[in-house]
């Protein structure tokens, strides 16, 4: 095995390709990428897997001599990193794996590849083409919003529904919910239901660029799989039944508050800075005025932002928001202005954009916290 290739061309797809290995896992294999090089289509391919995502990248690469192995992910990526801005050149002599770059030299151990599991790949015609920096606005839009650590391992995932000239994308941790969904050309032959891991989907997102042009979308009963100019992501499906999140939006809040999105941006930062809790408490009042963004509950003291030139159709109303989860709400906003609506202090309250963003439907639900009657101050 012998192959050359620029530093420029591997380094980022490595560390992306990095945070699919599982660092947990108990299979000495899983921490490997597999690498084979092809002489005749001049390519190189790296797959990584933890055994519910796989990822597959090609690259072009100068191949003297076919081969595969099994090489440390971890130390693949931090030494290719180290490297200069240079050409790489990569061989196995001697039962070592080389990585030679002008001045520097690495011999590391290897596995077999035959040790690696076999990856299973959907055949079947269930494939959709969409448009590539439209699905990439679905998982920014709803992947933030999923809970990392939840009880319920279902929660943990992005909901994923395929119909008739749509696709539905949603996140929730059950305190916030992130939906976003995409109008098509195509139909379906029956609509289809998958929760997946984000990682999958935040791999797709990082490769997705101004230039991408189409992703293709295959499915069975088992298995997603997202193709994207050589690059490959097969996920498998959460089990369980995704949260009846639909419920929280049958009802739209008929008040309505218009304001500034960097003006809240900042208000929401500089009150949080008075507490030292991860999660921190915001009071915010509203009246046809002003909003005012204040401290609900610190041992520091307190502080209060208030935001002129605001539209409400309301009466006064005050709310309890956790700051954290407000705050990753509004930076998802895309245009200038920021609506919010509401009904009452203990119901959910909607984020959405001031803009039409085309085809895409985008809406974001925080609920509120509830609020005792001491004075917080």
């Amino acid at each position: 095995m012998i192959f050359s290739l620029q530093k420029k061309d591997i380094a980022d797809k490595l560390q992306h390709l990095l945070n699919v290995v599982s660092s947990k896992t108990n299979m000495l294999v899983l921490s490997n990428f597999r690498l084979d090089a092809d002489a005749t289509s001049s390519t190189l391919t790296i797959t990584a897997t933890d055994l519910n995502i796989t990822t597959i990248v090609k690259i072009s690469a100068n191949v003297i001599e076919n081969g595969s192995v099994l090489v440390s992910a971890k130390r693949l990526s931090e030494i290719v990193n180290s490297l200069d801005d240079a050409n790489i050149n990569f061989s196995i002599k001697d039962d070592y794996f080389y990585i030679e770059c002008e001045n520097s030299s690495f011999k590391i151990n290897h596995l077999e590849a035959d040790l690696f599991p076999d990856i299973y790949l959907i055949e079947n015609d269930n494939q959709y083409d969409i448009n590539a920096l439209a699905f990439k606005k679905l998982i920014q839009n709803t992947t933030f919003c999923v809970a990392p650590d939840a009880i319920q391992s279902i929660c943990n995932g992005v909901y994923i529904k395929i119909e008739d000239n749509l696709i539905t994308m949603a996140g929730t941790d059950t305190k916030r919910i992130g939906e976003a969904k995409l109008t098509t050309d195509f139909t379906v032959a029956e609509p289809y239901e998958i929760v997946v891991p984000p990682r999958a989907l935040s791999f797709i997102d990082k490769n997705i660029n101004q230039d991408a042009d189409l992703i293709a979308i295959k499915y069975d009963d088992k298995k997603i799989s997202f193709y994207l100019k050589n690059i490959l992501v097969i996920s498998n499906k959460y089990e369980g039944k995704f949260p009846g999140y639909t419920v929280a939006f049958k009802n739209p809040p008929e008040t309505t508050l218009m304001l500034d999105k960097n003006k809240l941006k900042d208000a929401i930062r500089r009150v949080a800075l008075m507490s030292e809790d991860e999660d921190k408490l915001l009071k915010i009042s509203m009246n046809k005025n002003y909003v005012l963004v204040e401290t609900y509950v610190s041992e520091h003291g307190n502080a209060e932002v208030k935001i002129d030139g605001v539209s409400y159709d309301g009466e006064d109303a005050v709310f309890c928001l956790n700051s954290r989860l407000l705050s990753g709400l509004v930076n998802a906003i895309e245009s200038e202005e920021v609506i919010i609506k509401m009904r009452s202090n203990i119901e959910p309250i909607w984020l959405l954009n001031n803009a039409d963003l085309g085809n895409l439907d985008i809406r974001f639900i925080v609920m509120p916290m509830r609020m005792d009657n001491r004075d917080r101050h």
